[in-house]
């Protein structure tokens, strides 16, 4: 019975709320976000790159993955700045969602 009057409490704040917690996880999930040229750019540059040595399943995989990755990092003024750097630096800086999405796949 208390469970259930906790229940009811919670369900009535979010009610009272829902437009404040809807705003709230916008904001945060959305922090680093590309839009969707970025996404469609990073993604058929993966995979043009990498289907020759993963084979098309396995490349559409872990470029999805990447595109994931980066977005959770930068913004999309972020990776500009990023890809408008030499090849080294470009690979040093994106390195990080190639090993996690490796070990992914």
């Amino acid at each position: 019975m208390i469970c259930f009057k906790k229940l009811e409490k919670l369900v009535n704040m979010i009610k009272k709320y829902k437009f404040f917690l809807l705003l709230f996880f916008l904001t945060i999930s959305n922090t680093h976000a590309f839009n969707e040229k970025y996404e469609g750019q990073i993604y058929i540059g993966c995979y043009q790159n990498s289907k020759q040595y993963l084979g098309p399943e396995k490349a559409k995989k872990y470029c999805l993955c990447t595109v994931k990755k980066l977005s959770e990092k930068f913004s999309d003024s972020e990776l500009e700045i990023v890809f408008s750097q030499e090849p080294e630096k470009i690979i040093n800086d994106t390195a990080f969602a190639s090993k996690f999405c490796e070990k992914a796949i």
